[in-house]
């Protein structure tokens, strides 16, 4: 019996790549991702026509909404490609992190514990990146910051990109990885309860593969795990580890994210700082510019900026001279950036900040399945939307609602009973001119609605019953 450990970088497209070169040379007969095994029954909606990333599985605890996790996915995640990958082959997969029922009630018994000592310092999170006792700071930030550091880089994300994105041949990687995480492991050790319990979780779930006789078992985890997957301690030990753990109901959906809440600046400890830049990477890995420039140029024009094929062709020449010059083996997003900065932007940053809006982190949203299981609340709250054309979109955008019209009228009650409800998926504004009968609303969907969704589904299972 072979196991085979992939250690990934969480939604990076060369690594996406590597997995499913991996997968289709090995042809394994069960993958194993790293995620919560209370999701195990949603992921057969992989690959479905109405599913499309960027989506996240959200896990909530019931009786406390507030009390959930997103675990994100885009089409250029690693552990999506491999999920999809096994679909669409007609293999196992299965989650294999350590549950998240076990960790809401670790998490329930620290906020106890906090409230009844509320001068002590106690960790609330499970998300972001939070410290808990016995951390340091660098387990806050991506281990491969210190690889890039020892390249010689400033930016990791740069180095990332150049040895990973930008590669030009197919090399398995995957050796290196595990050796690079048991150098970091070791120099910097990461004592701490919930990592053990994680990872003994892990090795428990491929012993589980093992002993119902799958022969070429592929697991896809986070590169830092990869080491303590690979070593593997005795059996008894990893019990002790896992004994007598707490557990409370937890339950599971699929809901549509957004790019801009899978980059770094939305808070998201595993993300990314150019998602946009990463799709197209991973849709056109041999573009040596022209398409993303081609991008760029109707994106201006879009915005009413004058921009000529001849502007494309010079700026296009200029990155591709600033990568040679820089011994890259292909252009990457800084050299683009400088060449769009000189020749269409006209050395104007703010020009640049619209590229870096729109195209390098993007604001895409992703989509889910209508007959996936939700919560009546929110199928109900799908249907107005259908039914008033308010689509929920990312990016916002402006109604000026006339109250006399019958539809509008049921798209201001909807707005309000929202309002009321605390889901604030539409900003009233200020109207100009006379009457009583014109309201202008600002409408942006953010993902975290999901939560007040299922929240306020205790008033009532329809947007009226629940606002009355």
């Amino acid at each position: 019996m072979a196991v085979h450990i992939l250690g990934i970088r969480h939604h990076g497209p060369g690594s996406a790549r590597n997995v499913r070169t991996f997968l289709d040379t090995l042809k394994p007969d069960i993958i194993l991702v790293e995620g919560p095994p209370e999701a195990d029954g949603l992921l057969k909606w992989v690959g479905h026509e109405g599913l499309k990333p960027p989506v996240a599985l959200l896990c909530y605890q019931p009786e406390t909404p507030q009390m959930a996790v997103f675990y994100p996915f885009a089409e250029f995640s690693p552990e999506w490609q491999a999920i999809l990958y096994a679909q669409t082959n007609h293999i196992p997969v299965r989650f294999m992190d350590l549950p998240m029922g076990i960790q809401f009630a670790q998490q329930k018994a620290r906020q106890e514990e906090a409230a009844a000592a509320p001068d002590s310092s106690t960790d609330e999170s499970l998300q972001n990146g939070a410290l808990t006792e016995g951390e340091s700071p660098f387990l806050n930030s991506n281990p491969t910051a210190w690889l890039a550091r020892v390249a010689g880089f400033d930016d990791e994300e740069k180095w990332w990109e150049q040895m990973f994105e930008n590669r030009s041949d197919d090399k398995p990687v995957f050796d290196a990885v595990e050796e690079a995480m048991s150098a970091l492991r070791q120099e910097f050790p990461r004592d701490t309860t919930r990592e053990a319990q994680r990872e003994a979780f892990m090795r428990q779930t491929i012993r589980a593969a093992q002993k119902e006789m799958y022969t070429e078992i592929a697991v896809i985890c986070g590169a830092w795990h990869a080491p303590a997957l690979k070593n593997m301690p005795p059996k008894k030990d990893d019990d002790a580890i896992l004994k007598g753990l707490p557990k409370i109901k937890t339950e599971a959906t699929w809901i549509p994210w957004t790019y801009r809440r899978l980059g770094f600046a939305s808070g998201y400890g595993a993300g990314v700082s150019s998602p946009g830049w990463y799709d197209h990477l991973w849709l056109w890995p041999k573009d040596d510019g022209i398409r993303w420039m081609s991008k760029v140029a109707a994106l201006f024009r879009e915005n009413k900026m004058d921009i000529s094929v001849a502007h494309v062709m010079e700026a296009v020449r200029l990155a591709q001279s600033l990568a040679a010059m820089r011994q890259m083996p292909k252009v990457g997003l800084e050299e683009l950036n400088e060449a769009a900065l000189s020749v269409l932007c006209y050395g104007e940053t703010i020009k640049l900040s619209l590229i870096n809006d729109e195209l390098i982190v993007s604001n895409r949203i992703g989509e889910v399945p209508t007959d996936i299981p939700k919560p009546p609340l929110q199928t109900d709250i799908e249907k107005l939307q259908k039914r008033l054309r308010l689509p929920a979109a990312a990016d916002f955008k402006d109604y000026t609602l006339d109250l006399r019209k019958e539809t509008d009228l049921e798209r201001s009650v909807l707005l309000h009973r929202l309002q009321l409800l605390g889901i604030p998926w539409g900003i009233p504004l200020d109207t100009s001119g006379k009457g009583t009968f014109k309201e202008q609303w600002r409408l942006q969907w953010e993902p975290n609605f999901s939560i007040e969704v299922i929240e306020k589904g205790s008033y009532g299972n329809t947007v009226a019953e629940a606002a009355a």
